[in-house]
């Protein structure tokens, strides 16, 4: 499933599979997995961290926090108060792990492990 993401370029508000930030990205697989249509927060630059915690604040209240990570899960990275990422829980080779985008990496799966270890605080959530 998620090999058709690997090659989407980072393109800040990119909300397709032209080219796609974090939000985009956790957006078109959220639809893909579950066929929910996610807002678009399309006037939210990746690099203002306050209107993505405000967005992510108000989106995230529409949902459950989840101890225990499942497909589709949306993740929240922050630090402090402040919302710095979103990825989604996706499954490769029989294992959980964590899509994401950004302008240097691209867009890569990283083991659960592996993606907790990069940031201070990672929060899922799901519906």
């Amino acid at each position: 499933m998620i090999e058709r993401y690997l090659a989407v370029p980072y393109v800040d508000y990119g909300r397709d599979i032209e080219g796609c930030d974090c939000w985009g990205l956790v957006r078109m697989v959220r639809q893909e997995l579950r066929g929910d249509v996610w807002p678009l927060y399309g006037g939210i630059h990746p690099d203002s961290k306050r209107q993505l915690t405000r967005a992510a604040q108000d989106f995230v209240a529409t949902l459950r926090d989840v101890a225990s990570p499942v497909e589709g899960a949306l993740v929240t990275t922050w630090r402090g108060v402040l919302c710095l990422h979103v990825g989604i829980v996706v499954r490769c080779d029989g294992r959980l792990g964590v899509l994401e985008t950004g302008r240097q990496m691209g867009v890569r799966w990283l083991s659960m492990g592996d993606f907790k270890r990069r940031y201070l605080t990672v929060r899922f959530h799901d519906n």
